[in-house]
């Protein structure tokens, strides 16, 4: 069974120190030390001989033997964009509470540490804001399959967090407490709205954020008002959040929302400021709002998937049901073991369930292909892929 999760939203600075292991080899027991040798005395009562003792044979000193050091491995299992308004809310009337994560649920929460992006609030409150073209109103309903789905960390920071205003927000956050659900990138305030949820497991911390470089008017968290966390045009605090939760914790995982819908390939700014997020200590990027799949790329050993494509999320094309879980081993040394496992969205409701054969080999080769670019590569392997430096 799947450890007990434990969400934690820490609103001050918290440490958690590792120690080093270090195990001691056991030595050779102290060889036997000789009788001691006489000299041989022609006449015993000569006093000009004497006796002469051996000296003592050294005994080796035990050896130190270190065990590698550092905090324990932990997997990984990452989605992107989910809502749970429109035909996912049919979904819902018609199949119950879970019915938009059924398929998918067991394997993610078979994970350590289960990460996505909810694009929706999760509330009755509130109205729809009438100046945006496109709002999501979530059925509440909804956090009962995220909550199966075993989902540790959601991000929040994203374009339709306040879609029903802070009422609609502040009111998701609190389900998703109740659901022991960890979150980043929008709160109460920017206090709220910086502060990584934080996650215990194997024995190891690991820290989440959420940033988003899409950002409707009215929707930054201020010192005084709630909102989302701002990423774009706003890298240097970025990068000194990580750097601090890196000190404290084992592990720092960030999302972005960004880039350009529909849009195949990630831009220079994305590629950029998950670089500099790398560089200030986040061990994965992992990021989504084009409603399309970019590269994934190893980059010093960590890594970064430009965009995870949407998840639960009724959709009008082919590309725009291509998706996948992105699965990995995050460990001392870096991110091991990375896999894509593909799914398809469903073209009614938008519920993801795993494809096989050429509906695979479809997603996994258009992967293939942008991750190319990045120098990474994606080796398929039947129905999965592995993801190679």
């Amino acid at each position: 069974m799947r450890r007990q999760r434990i969400a934690l939203a820490v609103a001050a600075t918290a440490v958690l120190a590792v120690g080093s292991i270090a195990t001691w080899a056991l030595g050779h027991l102290p060889t036997a030390v000789p009788a001691p040798v006489t000299a041989a005395t022609p006449e015993p009562a000569a006093p000009s001989e004497t006796t002469v003792t051996a000296e003592p044979v050294a005994s080796p000193q035990p050896t130190e033997t270190p065990l590698p050091s550092g905090p324990a491995t932990v997997t990984i299992a990452a989605v992107g964009d989910m809502h749970f308004d429109r035909q996912v809310r049919q979904a819902i009337n018609r199949w119950g509470a879970t019915a938009p994560l059924r398929h998918v649920a067991d394997r993610l929460a078979a994970a350590d540490i289960a990460v996505g992006n909810l694009e929706s609030t999760l509330s009755d409150l509130g109205e729809r804001n009438a100046e945006k073209d496109y709002t999501f109103k979530g059925d509440p309903r909804g956090v009962e399959g995220l909550a199966l789905a075993g989902f540790d960390f959601l991000s929040l920071a994203n374009n339709h967090a306040l879609d029903a205003g802070s009422e609609a927000m502040l009111d998701t956050i609190a389900r998703l407490d109740a659901n022991n659900i960890g979150h980043a990138g929008a709160g109460a305030d920017k206090t709220a709205a910086w502060t990584p949820a934080v996650h215990e497991v194997n024995g190891v911390s690991v820290a989440f954020f959420g940033f988003s470089h899409i950002l409707p008017a009215g929707f930054v968290a201020t010192d005084s008002s709630p909102g989302i966390a701002r990423g774009r045009g706003n890298m240097d605090s970025v990068e000194a959040a990580i750097r601090s939760a890196k000190e404290q914790y084992d592990y720092v995982i960030v999302s972005f929302h960004w880039g350009v819908e529909k849009e195949d390939n990630a831009n220079g700014d994305q590629v950029a400021d998950a670089h500099r997020a790398v560089d200030a200590g986040a061990d994965m990027v992992l990021s989504h709002h084009p409603h399309v799949i970019q590269a994934v790329e190893y980059y010093n050993g960590r890594l970064i998937a430009y965009s995870l494509g949407d998840f639960v999320f009724d959709h009008y094309s082919r590309k725009t049901g291509e998706a996948f879980i992105l699965e990995a081993d995050l460990g001392p040394a870096g991110v091991a073991n990375a896999r894509v496992v593909p799914v398809y969205l469903d073209d009614t409701y938008g519920v993801p369930d795993y494809v096989s054969g050429r509906e695979a080999t479809v997603i996994l080769e258009r992967l293939k292909t942008l991750s190319a670019a990045r120098r990474t590569t994606v080796a398929i392997d039947g129905d999965t892929a592995r993801i190679l430096p």
